[in-house]
């Protein structure tokens, strides 16, 4: 039988003060804490963000993780959310300027290819004639086979 994963989850309340817990499925939980019918503490300090989730452990090692959050100052854990939501912002900044110069090099590309490909509009009209061509092969030997077949039968009646 599978053991249903626990995670240790960090809220911060509309005074932003901040609440800890454990639960086995998150979604419902944040819905509990919102809708007043959770935790106690959370119940006057709608609503709550999701701010911190630990990853899937047993149900033990969650309730271990979380008297260990709890002995944390509260100043210390604010701290160290802000230090992440930093170094996030950081990380989003620096991946969105990377995007962004490597569609300006894919646009640069693309424009120089049209300028130089502009000026030789022959090639396209050739594409288009050889299109046609293919086809006209196709169909051409698509009638030319039952005539080989046909001719090849009379041969072996006659014998």
């Amino acid at each position: 039988m599978a053991e249903q994963l626990w995670v240790v989850y960090l809220v911060q309340c509309s005074d932003q003060s901040l609440y800890c817990g454990i639960t086995n499925n998150l979604k419902n939980r944040l819905a509990a804490h919102n809708s007043g019918k959770g935790a106690r503490y959370t119940r006057y300090r709608r609503p709550v963000t999701l701010v911190a989730t630990s990853s899937g452990m047993t149900r033990s090692q969650a309730l271990q993780l979380e008297y260990r959050v709890k002995q944390v100052p509260s100043s210390r854990k604010q701290h160290e959310l802000t230090n992440r939501k930093d170094e996030m912002v950081m990380s989003i900044t620096n991946e969105l300027v990377d995007a962004v110069l490597k569609q300006i090099k894919s646009l640069t590309n693309t424009i120089e290819k049209m300028i130089t490909g502009s000026s030789k509009p022959a090639k396209a009209s050739k594409k288009k004639t050889t299109k046609k061509k293919t086809a006209a092969k196709k169909k051409g030997a698509a009638k030319k086979a039952p005539a080989k077949k046909s001719s090849g039968k009379k041969a072996a009646g006659k014998k």
